[in-house]
Order: structure tokens, then C-alpha cells, then sequence
């Protein structure tokens, strides 16, 4: 900022009260906020990227689902969240696909999750033993097909349920009803906003798509709860149970050997080079004492040894504690 001495503010003022000094106005325009009365905004920024975040978890419950289901390799991933008429999401969706209606308990209401057929098709493919390609033609299912894509829809609500707790712990979806034609199924009026998720899903070399529609009026109760900051707790916390479940999972499955020992004692080279069949050796502990079973090279459990239906077995007396197992 530039500053005047005396002499210039006073031909500055004489100026201006002569008329010939020339006054500069803003020529900056005011800034202009569009709304559409036809859209309004019933998510913020912020609970969009909540919504994001939660479904990110089911993308990792579906990945981890399908993978097991198919025996292949399979990833999802959110690939948008907004916010549309329902209107434009029934006219984005291509006929035939498979479309679950969902009933949202305990608020009521219905939302929906579309499954491509091209995703459909090649989920049946590797699941009946094929490589995973999907059909050339966009057809319907026929009824054996509906069979398979009907345990499929349940099992991939279930994963839906298991994000949506992190929400809210009765939060549920149920599989109300399907249909093949997205202009059959009038959940709400054409105008009202829904949010919009769509999620990523590649099956081998495939891509599909799977999009779930929620009415607002359905989550409305909850809609308090899509703090980000909030959301940043609870996702860490989420995915913290999500890894010891797996790693449970996983352990459950791996063999460890078990060792049986009666007690140790000590040879000489001589005495060892020198035994042959027949020979007894002193352990220099009586049968009846307890030994020791060991779960790998930790001793865990003290036994008692004995026979039944003519096989050597060992009974469990106690489990040793970690100062024990020394």
C-alpha cells in the first residue's frame, strides 16, 4: 500500500472536488452459486466420502468372497459415489441384468444392487469349472442359471451387511425380490435423489460392474453417521478385527506337530554304537510319572501314558502355563 504525504492529498482532494479526477469501480463480477430445484443435494461432500469409505470395506469383503467362491483371482473397487435422480440411474442400466430388490430394516424402504450379465455370466462360468467367460449375446438367466445367481445374491448381501454395522449394529439388507427389467422396479419416484455406488469387479481378464442405489429416505436415520473424522476411528478399528479374524481363519488350518516325551537321558557314544534289538535302556523314571507333549518345540501340556484298542495314547493331566514351558 502506497502512502500519500500532505501535498498529495490535498491535490488529490481538490481533484476530486474540481470533477476531474477520475474514480476507478470494481469491475469484478459477484460469484454465483448454481443450484438445480430438479437435483437438490441431500449429501454433503463429506458424507460422500464416508459413504466411500464404507463401501471400500465391502469391496474388500466381496474380493475375499468371490475369490473363494470362484477359486480365481477376483478384486472390487469403488469406482464413484453420487448422488442422481432416480431417473438417470434406471435409464444408465442396461436390460437384461440382474437386479436385486433389497428391503432396508428396521428404517423400511427398498434399495437395489445391479450385477451386470456380463459380471453374471462369468461368475457362473468359473464357478461351474469354466475359464470365466461371459456369454457373447446379453440374455436373461434361465432357471438353472437363477439357482446360482440367487446363492450368489445372498452371499453378497451378507458381506453388505457385515460394512454397514460399522453404521449402525441392526442396519440390515434383505433380498426382497429380482428382476431383469430396471423399468419394472419403481422404488421411488423418478425425480427423488438416490446415492449411487458403483463398484469395479474384475474376474480374470473380465470387468464388470456392480451398482447399489440407496433412496435417501432410507438412510436418512443414519446419515448423521457418515462423518468422515468419525469414519477414520472406526475404519481403522475395522479393518484392525478384520485382520485377526483372518489370521484366526487362516491358523486354524496350518498342522504343527506334536511330540510325546516320556523324559530325556544321556548315553555315551560307546553305549549307543553298541545297542541292538532286545536291549532296555534306564530312563531312570518310573512309567506311572507324568511326561511331557509338546506342540512343536514348546511343551504345553503334561500327560499321562497308557494304551487303548491296542495303540499307545497319551492323556492330557494340565496345561502348562507360559512360566512353564520353559
Amino acid at each position: 500500500m502506497e502512502v500519500l504525504n500532505q501535498a498529495e492529498i490535498d491535490r488529490l482532494i481538490n481533484s476530486i472536488a474540481s470533477g476531474t479526477a477520475s474514480v476507478e469501480h470494481p469491475t469484478g463480477e459477484k460469484g454465483v452459486k448454481v443450484y438445480d430445484f430438479r437435483r437438490p443435494n441431500k449429501f454433503n461432500r463429506d458424507q460422500l466420502r464416508a459413504v466411500h469409505m464404507l463401501h471400500d470395506g465391502f469391496a474388500r469383503h466381496l474380493t475375499n468372497l468371490l475369490s473363494s467362491m470362484t477359486r480365481s483371482m477376483v478384486s472390487a473397487e469403488v469406482a464413484n459415489v453420487e448422488q442422481v435422480p432416480y431417473e438417470e440411474f434406471v435409464n444408465s442400466v442396461f436390460s437384461p441384468t440382474t437386479l436385486a430388490i433389497l428391503e432396508v430394516r428396521p428404517f423400511g424402504g427398498k434399495a437395489l444392487m445391479e450385477v451386470r450379465q456380463s459380471l453374471v455370466f462369468a461368475l457362473i462360468d468359473r464357478m461351474l469349472g469354466g475359464q470365466g467367460i461371459p456369454l457373447d449375446e446379453n440374455r436373461e438367466c434361465t432357471d438353472l442359471e437363477r439357482v446360482i445367481v440367487d446363492r450368489l445374491l445372498k452371499r453378497m448381501i451378507g458381506e453388505l451387511n457385515e460394512s454397514w454395522k460399522t453404521i449402525q449394529e441392526d442396519i440390515s439388507f434383505h433380498l426382497f425380490g429380482e428382476e431383469s427389467n430396471p423399468f419394472f422396479v419403481q422404488i421411488v419416484p423418478k425425480n427423488e435423489m438416490v446415492l449411487l455406488v458403483n463398484l469395479r469387479v474384475q474376474v480374470g481378464k473380465i470387468e464388470g460392474q456392480l451398482n447399489l442405489c440407496f433412496p435417501f429416505h432410507c438412510i436418512e436415520p443414519v446419515i448423521d453417521r457418515f462423518n468422515p473424522q468419525e469414519w477414520f476411528i472406526s475404519r481403522d478399528s475395522q479393518q484392525d478385527a478384520e485382520g485377526r479374524l483372518r489370521i484366526k481363519r487362516r491358523i486354524r488350518d496350518v498342522k504343527i506337530n506334536l511330540t510325546a516325551e516320556l523324559c530325556d537321558t544321556v548315553l555315551t557314544l560307546r553305549d549307543l554304537s553298541e545297542i541292538t534289538e532286545g536291549d532296555v535302556i534306564n530312563l531312570g523314571k518310573p512309567i506311572t510319572e507324568p511326561g511331557i507333549v509338546k506342540v512343536g518345540p514348546i511343551p504345553k501340556f503334561t500327560v499321562v501314558f497308557g494304551t487303548k484298542d491296542n495303540k499307545m495314547c497319551a492323556k492330557i493331566l494340565d496345561i502348562l502355563s507360559p512360566s512353564n514351558e520353559d
